[in-house]
């Protein structure tokens, strides 16, 4: 009788050891403080390896930290030892998708849809699952079906909104001024839409117009853009205007684009012909996406033919830009630029000169309305000892 009631009195005293603990632990890892909860948890563990709740919120906070790897297997061993554990089975179905398994993810996901009911965390992990597998559209259903139940969780708002940016209809609008070099006075306006007609086939129309001293040109023209792989796009454009004396009188580009996990690599063949001139380019591209960083390459490899001359002349450019999510809603970017800053605004005067230096900086903000506006300021060193001021704010409104 005494060893008995012994025993019962040490596991009261353990359970009630624990306690704190268990308090502490949940408190810091919902406050982010992920490596001190873990190691709370992993003690709660040690004195008590059957303890479930505290083996999830381990695997939970391995995913949380980048360890993808040891929270699927974290998450693997709670569901060996209980099947049923819905909450397991979710973790698991997330952390597959983090690791690339985003099929099996899918099936097990579906199995736990009839028996979970109206799960914010199963929608949310389902929701992420279909966007790694390409299907926008049910991933955008089901973050809506997670939002209405879990309105202020902010990874939920973010992938709503990122989906939503990617498979919804958009319209955008950028105007830009320009000062500096003698002549290099501009102001220009575009108006962009883009309009979802098919899961994987987005329209494009585009209009702008630009003033110079003694200048008007105006650009029109549209394309698509067709996801012909669930990693792979192509787009097509074409814009032109006939009387134009800056901007070209004929712009025709096409491009492919490859999504590997946390890279995009691609490739653009590009058409201009100006008055009296004619560019071909060439640029393959990069990009690095990772957590809150994003960096984009481009190098571009240029031959501009003039009527005055039969030698064609060679460019080389690049332009590195980066992007920093500094906060949720907020983003800075900076970039450097060699012969071109931008070479979807190359105009005619440019093209005999494009040894020119670059560096920008810029502000992006994401409005909860789905309202992206961005703010840049450029300055460009050119080949002449001259330098230009440009200022650029584009706003974006996507229509889910």
């Amino acid at each position: 009788m005494l060893p008995t009631i012994a025993a019962a009195l040490l596991l009261v005293a353990g359970l009630q050891s624990q306690a704190p603990d268990r308090a502490r632990a949940e408190e810091l890892a919902r406050s982010g403080h992920n490596a001190e909860a873990i190691e709370l948890f992993r003690g709660i563990v040690a004195r008590d390896p059957a303890d479930t709740e505290a083996r999830l919120w381990m695997a939970r906070l391995a995913l949380r930290m980048g360890d993808t790897a040891g929270a699927e297997a974290q998450f693997r061993a709670v569901v060996a030892d209980h099947p049923d554990d819905i909450d397991a089975r979710i973790g698991l179905g997330t952390a597959l998708t983090r690791n690339g398994d985003w099929r099996g993810a899918l099936e097990l996901l579906r199995s736990v849809e009839p028996s979970a009911g109206e799960n914010s965390d199963l929608f949310g992990a389902l929701a992420r699952a279909y966007r790694r597998a390409g299907d926008d559209r049910r991933a955008l259903e089901y973050f809506r079906r997670a939002r209405a139940l879990a309105p202020g969780d902010p990874d939920l708002i973010s992938g709503f909104e990122a989906t939503a940016r990617i498979d919804g209809h958009w319209i955008g609008f950028e105007g830009l001024a320009q000062t500096g070099a003698p002549g290099a006075g501009v102001r220009s306006g575009t108006l962009t839409g883009n309009l979802r007609v098919a899961p994987s086939l987005h329209l494009e129309g585009s209009a702008r117009t630009q003033h110079g001293d003694d200048y008007s040109d105006a650009t029109g023209g549209g394309g698509l853009v067709w996801r012909f792989a669930r990693t792979t796009s192509a787009g097509f454009r074409a814009l032109g205007g006939p009387g134009n004396i800056a901007l070209p009188r004929r712009d025709v580009s096409g491009e492919v684009v490859h999504y590997a996990g946390p890279f995009e690599v691609g490739g653009n063949l590009r058409q201009l012909s100006f008055v009296g001139a004619s560019v071909l380019a060439a640029s393959p591209t990069f990009a690095w996406d990772r957590d809150r960083w994003r960096l984009d390459g481009r190098y571009t490899y240029s031959r501009s033919s003039f009527d005055t001359s039969d030698e064609p002349t060679a460019d080389h450019s690049v332009v590195l830009r980066d992007t920093w999510q500094c906060w949720r809603r907020g983003a800075l970017q900076a970039a450097y630029a060699y012969g071109i800053e931008s070479f979807e605004d190359l105009t005619a005067d440019r093209i005999g000169s494009l040894g020119t230096t670059t560096l920008a900086a810029g502000l992006r903000l994401d409005i909860p309305s789905l309202t992206r506006i961005t703010t840049t300021w450029e300055h460009q060193w050119r080949s002449n000892e001259t330098t230009v001021d440009r200022f650029t704010v584009s706003i974006v409104q996507v229509i889910p």
